[in-house]
């Protein structure tokens, strides 16, 4: 079996019907989905909002997901965690039916990107890559890995499979506005001084965030497979 691991823009959204959702939101991260039959489907997900102060979150839901039930679990700031219990034809995701693969989650969707993971028979893969060529030719393949590979590496299998560096959750948005926000372009289009003030924090955490984030990065993407 294979692990594959895919990239693709988030003008792909338009094509499925999701685009809408992302004129209010920073990101929906699935962490966990289940179906139960061809059409109807429970989904663990983490919702960031752009703009929370005014917003009814009920509404909101009911609007842009359309769900059967829907339950609140935590909020913090513009974020929340919720399960949603949802009906569609399509089922979860288009490209996941039919055929012998499925998804590891979590998922991260936003406007710019869809980051996702799926498993799949080894002798699908063409089959999988045909389909999905069918609703977008615009995605890149990150890695493709052997289950055994990984299955005989040091590190844990589901953390292997997962393609995210343990970034703490400061770490993981400041940098992520960093990136959206031209700071790591040359010239800067953002200084660490005004990246410290939207997060209300000193300069020098900003580097150090930073400067961790990217030690981070760079160790996993390189020295853990070297």
């Amino acid at each position: 079996m294979k692990i594959i691991r895919l990239q693709i823009p988030g003008n792909f959204l338009q094509q499925v019907g999701f685009a809408e959702l992302f004129e209010e939101l920073e990101f929906v991260e699935i962490l966990n989905a289940f179906q139960y039959d061809q059409e109807h489907f429970f989904a663990l997900q983490r919702i960031k909002f752009k703009n929370f102060q005014d917003k009814n979150i009920f509404e909101y839901i009911d609007k842009h997901f359309k769900p059967e039930t829907f339950q609140l679990l935590e909020r913090k700031g513009n974020e929340i965690l919720c399960v949603i219990y949802q009906s569609r034809p399509t089922g979860f995701f288009p490209i996941v039916n039919p055929g012998p693969w499925a998804f590891i989650f979590p998922i991260h969707v936003s406007k710019e990107v869809l980051l996702i993971n799926i498993i799949a028979h080894s002798a699908y893969v063409k089959t999988l890559f045909k389909t999905l060529s069918g609703l977008t030719e615009n995605y890149t393949i990150i890695a493709i890995n052997d289950i055994d590979e990984i299955k005989n590496s040091e590190s844990n299998i589901w953390e292997s499979i997962i393609p995210f560096p343990n970034f703490t959750k400061a770490q993981e948005e400041i940098v992520k506005f960093a990136a959206k926000n031209g700071y790591f372009n040359s010239p800067k289009r953002i200084s660490a001084k005004r990246i410290a003030d939207q997060f209300k924090i000193t300069e020098s955490a900003v580097n150090k965030h930073i400067r961790n984030a990217t030690n981070l990065a760079m160790e996993y993407f390189f020295g853990k497979y070297f």
